[in-house]
């Protein structure tokens, strides 16, 4: 435990060096750092969620926002990263403890009116560090399939092979394997009780690709739905510096700056929402079962507003 506390801390040091002399590059630093890339982008959330503002300049390479340094915070790299390592554990121990590192990470990050830099966290469920997450993180160490009993399911009663805890857009869940080798999304706090069995799984290979694609709960461990989507000159240049959809690609660029890119997808729940955001600047070229989920949504949005 010791040493995994002490290799985590250094490599927060090490990527908020790099972060200070330019960019991180995830590839690059996993090879440097003897990880994986899923370490090193997880390391990355640790530092953005203790206040470090973090851009996604291009595909696996992040940056401070221009003109940040530690040095305008007058903290070394070594400070910086033992603040970080703080706030990850802070959630968890929650109460007065946590009270504590946010008075302590906001006197340090200067938050006040004089800052030139703010930073929106997301707001989500709170983690319970209580003796079903305890189980969870043992069983996923181990490989063991657990019983469970969750609210309102019919997945009661059976054996599950937890794979990992997971957080997505503000809600934490456990990844589990079910019935055959389907991938599910159990919320953990709809989880009533969960029973160690002595049986072992295997851990998918795929597993950890899967969730460096995933663009929200919805995702598949298959990607067999290919979409094409139009982005007008006016969005395009969000979606030339960041990923918004999972294995984003730009095929077309037209010379008055419109994108044509494609993504893929196992759901289209997964990549509904950001269209919808992104609504007029965007559109759906193909497919058409894509193109009609669309329309359904905004029809129905439509009904309501009239009858309202």
């Amino acid at each position: 435990m010791l040493n995994d506390t002490l290799n985590k801390i250094t490599r927060l040091m090490f990527i908020l060096g790099e972060f200070d002399k330019g960019s991180v590059n995830l590839s690059a630093t996993a090879r440097v750092l003897g990880v994986t890339t899923r370490t090193v982008q997880r390391d990355i959330r640790i530092l953005e969620s203790a206040g470090f503002p973090i851009a996604n300049i291009s595909r696996g390479e992040y940056c401070f926002v221009e003109g940040y340094t530690l040095d305008k915070l007058h903290l070394s790299a070594k400070e910086a990263a033992l603040l970080a390592f703080l706030g990850s554990i802070a959630g968890s121990l929650g109460g007065s403890f946590k009270e504590t590192y946010l008075s302590l990470r906001d006197r340090i990050l200067e938050k006040d009116s004089n800052n030139p830099f703010y930073i929106k966290l997301p707001k989500g469920q709170a983690f319970f560090n209580n003796a079903n997450i305890k189980t969870i993180e043992q069983a996923v160490k181990k490989r063991e399939k657990l019983k469970i009993e969750y609210q309102n399911s019919r997945i009661s009663g059976r054996e599950i092979s937890p794979l990992k805890i997971a957080w997505y857009d503000g809600f934490w869940y456990m990844l589990a394997l079910g019935d055959n080798n389907l991938i599910l999304k159990l919320r953990l706090d709809k989880i009533k009780e969960l029973k160690k069995t002595g049986n072992t799984f295997k851990m998918p290979k795929s597993m950890d690709k899967i969730l460096e694609e995933s663009a929200s709960i919805w995702f598949e461990d298959k990607r067999d739905k290919r979409v094409e989507l139009k982005i007008s000159p006016q969005a395009a240049p969000y979606f030339e510096k960041r990923e918004y959809f999972p294995r984003q690609k730009i095929i077309r660029k037209t010379n008055n700056g419109e994108l044509r890119l494609e993504c893929f997808t196992g759901k289209y729940e997964e990549i509904l929402p950001v269209v919808l955001r992104w609504l007029p600047h965007i559109v759906a070229i193909t497919p058409e079962e894509f193109k009609n989920k669309i329309k359904e949504v905004l029809s129905a949005y439509e009904e309501k507003i009239n009858k309202s």
